[in-house]
C-alpha cells in the first residue's frame, strides 16, 4: 500500500539532529489561521509542462519553510518515508497536510476547506468557474494582475524593460520582425519554469506554434537580450506590510530556456544596488495593491544595463533555499548552494539511502521527494529536489557528478 513504508535510517538513534529553520516561515509571513496552497492548477496543462510529476513535486517543496501552517500538497510528495528524511535533515514539517492524488481529489480538498471557511494562500490564480474567490486570502484579482506578463510595463520602470509589443501570431508572420525575438503568452495565464516563453531565432519556428502555447491572438513579442548574467532577485512582504530582500539566485536554464536550477546566495555584490532598489520598488507596488507574500524577479544584466524580464509574484524555486540559507550555512559551514532537481528511475525506496548518504556527507539537503508510484501507468522518474552544498561551485558540480553515478541524474 502506498505511503505505508518505513524509512530505515542508518544513524544512531541517540544522534542529535541540529535543526534547520527558515529566517521567515510561511506562518511568519502570512500569519496564522491560513493554509498554504502551492499547486498550479489548470484545465489544460499543456500550456505549462507535459511533466506532471515535476509540477506535483513542487507542492512538497515548501513544507520545510511552512512553520506550522497547514499545506495542500500531492500525496506522492508527502509519504512518510520522504517526510522522515526531511526531519532527519533537521527540517520541520507541519503536522497538518491536505493531500490529494489527482485533480478530482484536489478540487474535493478545496471544497471541504471552503465548507470549513478556511482561507488559502494560493500561489497561482485558479479558474474562477471551478474555485471560489472566497477561498483566497490574497484577492485573486490582485494575484492574477501581478502574475500577468502584460502588467510588467505598469510595474517596472521603462528603462529596465526590453522593447516589446502585443501582437497576434498572424501579425508576426506578416511583419516578420528581425530575429532573434522572444515570444511570451499575452493571454493573462500564469507560467512556470520558463513555460509560456519561446526563443525564436529561425523563421520556421513561428510556423510550429499552436494553441497549446496560448492565445495566438495575444502574444508578447519582446526584444532578445544578449546577457552577461541571468539572475533573480527575491523579496518578501509580510502581513504587516514590511518588505525584506531575501537574496539572489543565478539561474540555470536548458537549451529551451526552461529553468533547471540555480546558485543561491543571501548576499549581493555592490554593483547590484540599483537592481535591488528597483526590485524593492516593484515589491512596494505589489504590496500597495494588497499583495502579501514572496516574489522573485528575473533580471538580465548586460554591461551596465539591466532588464526585468519576468515578475514571479509567488514562491519561486529558489525561495525555500534562500529562507533556509543562513541556518544551512551555520550548520555545515558552506556558502555555495545549488538548487537542483534530480530524477531517479528505480524503485522509490531505493533512492532514500542514496539521498541519506549525501546528507551524511554534509553535501545535500532534501526539500521535496516525489514517489513516481503515485502516478500509475506513466513510467516516469521519481523526483528529488534539494540543495547541493559545497565550498566552491566546482565542488558542488563534482558532487552532482557523483550523484549521477549513483543513479540520481539532473533533470534535463
Amino acid at each position: 500500500m502506498m505511503g505505508a513504508r518505513t524509512l530505515q535510517v542508518s544513524s544512531r538513534e541517540e544522534e542529535q539532529v541540529r535543526l534547520i529553520r527558515p529566517s521567515q516561515s510561511i506562518e511568519d509571513i502570512y500569519g496564522r489561521r491560513f493554509a498554504y496552497n502551492p499547486k498550479l492548477y489548470a484545465k489544460d496543462y499543456k500550456h505549462f509542462s507535459s511533466d506532471m510529476l515535476n509540477l506535483e513535486a513542487l507542492t512538497g517543496r515548501e513544507l520545510s519553510v511552512a512553520g506550522d501552517t497547514p499545506v495542500v500538497c500531492h500525496a506522492g510528495a508527502a509519504t512518510e518515508p520522504a517526510l522522515a528524511l526531511l526531519r532527519k535533515a533537521g527540517l520541520h514539517v507541519p503536522s497538518i497536510r491536505y493531500t490529494y492524488r489527482n485533480d478530482k481529489e484536489y478540487i474535493q480538498v478545496l471544497t471541504k476547506l471552503k465548507k470549513k471557511n478556511k482561507k488559502l494562500i494560493f500561489q497561482y490564480p485558479h479558474p474562477a468557474d471551478e474555485v471560489s474567490p472566497d477561498l483566497y486570502w490574497v484577492d485573486p484579482e490582485v494575484l492574477a494582475y501581478l502574475c500577468d506578463k502584460r502588467s510588467i510595463p505598469e510595474l517596472v520602470p521603462a528603462d529596465h524593460i526590453p522593447a516589446r509589443r502585443l501582437m497576434s501570431l498572424e501579425q508576426v508572420l506578416e511583419e516578420k520582425p528581425e530575429l532573434p525575438i522572444v515570444l511570451k503568452t499575452g493571454d493573462g495565464r500564469p507560467t512556470s519554469g520558463g513555460c509560456g516563453v519561446l526563443f525564436i531565432n529561425k523563421e520556421e519556428q513561428l510556423y510550429e506554434i499552436d494553441e497549446t502555447f496560448g492565445d495566438l491572438s495575444r502574444l508578447i513579442v519582446e526584444e532578445h537580450i544578449e546577457y552577461d548574467k541571468n539572475i533573480s532577485v527575491h523579496y518578501v512582504v509580510n502581513n504587516n506590510g514590511e518588505i525584506s530582500f531575501l537574496g539572489k539566485s543565478e539561474q540555470l536554464v536548458n537549451k529551451d530556456g526552461c529553468f533547471r536550477g540555480s546558485w543561491i546566495s543571501v548576499d549581493a555584490e555592490d554593483d547590484m544596488a540599483e537592481i535591488i532598489e528597483t526590485g524593492y520598488g516593484i515589491m512596494e507596488q505589489a504590496a500597495k495593491k494588497g499583495y502579501v507574500g514572496v516574489a522573485g524577479f528575473d533580471v538580465l544584466i548586460r554591461g551596465g544595463q539591466f532588464y526585468f524580464i519576468d515578475l514571479n509574484v509567488r514562491f519561486n524555486a529558489s525561495t525555500c533555499g534562500l529562507l533556509l540559507y543562513n541556518d544551512i550555512k551555520n550548520k555545515y559551514g558552506k556558502e555555495i548552494m545549488r538548487l537542483s532537481t534530480l530524477e531517479w528511475r528505480c524503485d522509490f525506496d531505493s533512492v532514500l539511502p542514496i539521498v541519506e548518504k549525501y546528507m551524511g556527507k554534509e553535501q545535500f539537503v532534501p526539500l521535496s521527494l516525489l514517489d513516481a508510484e503515485y502516478f500509475p501507468g506513466q513510467n516516469q522518474a521519481s523526483v528529488v529536489i534539494g540543495l547541493v552544498l559545497g565550498h566552491s561551485p566546482l565542488e558542488a558540480e563534482g558532487i552532482l557528478q557523483e550523484m549521477a553515478r549513483d543513479g540520481l541524474h539532473l533533470r534535463e
